[in-house]
């Protein structure tokens, strides 16, 4: 009872001489590809400043402290700022080795005391 529903013929046991899907794809020969010659692949990278040394970084002189703590509540939050602004406050950032978060904190204090008087 191999075959279908209420077909008594004995015929239906043998299986079909399909090809199974996908045996094609044994046969079918890669063609091969010439390798990428690596020194000019480094050498456009240069062109371009991207550089493909796995050589390791060099530390920066003022090292910014990580992530906030777990108990310190942060927010994140999207503004648009001019790039020369950006540049400034990063460059501050990395004299002093601080997080921004405390630059612009300290920022805002002096702001507030420059008003009061």
């Amino acid at each position: 009872m191999a075959g279908t529903f209420l077909n008594l013929s004995d015929d239906d046991q043998e299986e079909p001489q399909v090809p199974k899907i996908g045996a094609g794809l044994k046969r079918k020969k890669k063609s091969s590809r010439p390798r990428a010659d690596a020194e000019a692949v480094a050498a456009a990278g240069r062109a371009n400043g991207f550089n493909r040394s796995t050589d390791t970084a060099q530390p920066s002189s003022a090292p910014r402290r990580g992530r906030p703590p777990l108990n310190e509540d942060m927010t994140y939050w999207r503004i648009y700022v001019s790039s020369d602004l950006r540049n400034q406050l990063n460059e501050l950032r990395d004299k002093e080795g601080r997080r921004l978060n405390d630059v612009l904190a300290d920022m805002l204090v002096a702001y507030q005391n420059g008003k009061v008087t």
